[in-house]
């Protein structure tokens, strides 16, 4: 992480981590720090996650952790994860057991 200073007294995070790069500007050098610093502990954790523990996780947990755009960053499709039994069987479908299930237009 590295913490830049800018004339106008504001105060920007660059955090890049495990091919994660977000950057954030602050009004106070504190406040960026502390952001980079929960930012680079969300994506240690995200990276050692095991499939459970990402089941076990609420969507407010998820949005606390930096957003499943930051997991899918790390590799992680939350959305696959939760719906693996759903997409298993949709992808044991025939097309035309596919085309069955599409909502007909009239």
């Amino acid at each position: 992480m590295y913490i830049r200073s800018f004339k106008n007294g504001t105060f920007r995070a660059d955090v890049r981590l495990k091919g994660v790069t977000k950057v954030k500007t602050f009004p106070t050098k504190a406040l960026a720090q502390e952001w980079g610093e929960q930012l680079e502990e969300n994506i240690r954790i995200i990276s050692i996650l095991s499939t459970d523990a990402v089941l076990s996780l609420s969507d407010d947990d998820i949005e606390s952790m930096g957003g499943a755009e930051l997991f899918h960053k790390l590799g992680i499709d939350v959305f696959s994860i939760r719906n693996a039994e759903k997409l298993r069987f949709i992808n044991k479908l025939t097309k035309k057991e596919l085309l069955q299930l599409t909502p007909q237009r009239n």
